[in-house]
């Protein structure tokens, strides 16, 4: 019976972690014109929940973001750079 609990209990924790997978996305981000604007990017993306890293290269106007896609998902991060008044290329 033990043994059973606790086959059960270790099935059900493999599902939830494979489940909850961490995702990396690479936005182009329209309207960075300095160090400062990739910053105000940044910290935007880093407040939604779910989000694990963040990077940014303001040279090639790209934010790469690793999240938990179990958390959030690309269109909440993309809201989230829109709110720091910037938008996301297509």
């Amino acid at each position: 019976m033990k043994r059973t609990f606790r086959a059960a209990l270790l099935f059900l924790g493999l599902a939830t972690a494979a489940a909850a997978a961490q995702k990396t996305d690479t936005l182009k981000v329209a309207g960075w014109h300095s160090s400062g604007d990739a910053y105000k990017s940044e910290q935007a993306v880093r407040a939604v929940k779910g989000v694990v890293r963040v990077e940014t290269d303001k040279v090639k106007a790209e934010l790469t973001v690793t999240y938990d896609d179990a958390a959030t998902n690309r269109a909440a991060i993309e809201k989230a750079v829109a709110g720091a008044g910037y938008s996301v290329k297509k």
